[in-house]
């Protein structure tokens, strides 16, 4: 329902069981007692991953001493989306019989269905909070295209077998090489990747 929000753009929903670490790292934070509060609740709680498909990218630039800086925020349009993923997850929460939802938001997002608050306002709490950085937590799971493989070096990283174009002999083999972002869960197109480019990369030194 959500995956095509506009284009090919949108939303997915996924839920497993976590570490208390992950879990508390998403937790909003209002004072101590509160935390404690959350993090002792963790046997009852659930959470629901919004994986956005983001059309806007971000850049990566030296700082004047040479390091990479990552510059990424949220555009409009992937804000838009990442807020209908917000009131999708609400939704099932509240099907499902939850009795408090809350966001990631840094500031306390929440409301308890058919007691206190409905999911309208909690969408206007959540924009009032924000959505950019130090207003939501976000996480990467997996970090893909980075070092895209493909035809050619002006348009990609490595050849499809996984070798740089700049260095003969380097290759890459993991979710760098995806052209883009693949907007589910890598791990079995990884393993593809890697088995098929690693078994060329064997036949190679075999024959050499």
């Amino acid at each position: 329902q959500h995956r095509n929000l506009s284009g090919n753009f949108g939303v997915k929903y996924e839920t497993t069981a976590l570490h208390p670490c992950l879990y508390s790292a998403f937790l909003p934070w209002r004072d101590p007692m509160q935390h404690r509060e959350l993090l002792a609740a963790l046997p009852r709680l659930v959470g629901i991953g919004i994986l956005l498909r983001d059309r806007d990218a971000g850049f990566v630039q030296l700082d004047a001493q040479g390091e990479p800086v990552v510059r990424y925020a949220l555009s409009r349009f992937d804000r838009e989306h990442m807020r209908a993923g917000l009131a999708g997850a609400a939704q099932i929460l509240e099907t499902a019989g939850a009795r408090r939802i809350f966001s990631s938001q840094t500031k306390w997002v929440a409301y308890e269905p058919g007691r206190a608050g409905n999911l309208q306002q909690f969408c206007r709490d959540a924009d009032a909070c924000g959505w950019s950085a130090g207003r939501c937590v976000y996480y990467s799971f997996h970090l893909m295209g980075s070092a895209r493989l493909g035809g050619s070096p002006k348009t990609s990283a490595t050849n499809p077998d996984g070798e740089t174009w700049e260095a003969r002999n380097l290759y890459v083999m993991d979710g760098s090489s995806f052209p883009c972002s693949s907007g589910v869960n890598p791990m079995i197109s990884i393993e593809a990747i890697a088995h098929r480019n690693a078994s060329r990369l064997a036949d190679r030194l075999a024959s050499s």
